[in-house]
């Protein structure tokens, strides 16, 4: 797990993004490819082979988004990893808070990691989510 930067890991988080958000969930590749990738901040996880297996962003706002991994790596603790880096950046960056629109049947995990529903459920991409948010100062 490490820091990524757009520019240069910009290909290996792209491939992950697009494994597990347009092929897997049918999300437009339009939608994924928004345009704001230069303005966050990254986190990348790679395999022993070296080869990417997750993926995330913040923006400066404190938005979380895009926590992708790669099938065969869930449920061992890459997700997790992720987000430390990504709240750790936004620590470092000053950011008192945290949220994002998680996908409904994921929120468990971001209730593991201190995150909060805020509201009531939407859709977005064609796929149930819900806000939450997390202060940023909570690091436990």
């Amino acid at each position: 797990m490490r820091e990524a930067h757009w520019l240069p890991d910009r290909e290996g988080l792209l491939s992950v993004r697009t494994t597990v958000f347009v092929i897997e969930q049918g999300v437009d590749v339009s939608v994924e490819r928004d345009g704001r990738d230069g303005d966050c901040l990254h986190a990348i996880a790679e395999g022993p082979d070296g080869l990417p297996i997750g993926a995330g962003r913040i923006s400066g706002k404190g938005k979380v988004g895009r926590i992708a991994v790669l099938k065969q790596w869930r449920g061992h603790g890459v997700g997790s990893a992720i987000m430390h880096e990504l709240l750790r950046q936004a620590q470092l960056s000053g950011m008192p808070s945290t949220y994002l629109h998680s996908q409904s049947w994921a929120a468990d995990f971001y209730l593991r990691l201190g995150y909060r529903p805020v509201g009531d459920e939407f859709l977005e991409a064609e796929i149930p989510h819900l806000k939450m948010v997390r202060s940023t100062d909570d690091m436990g």
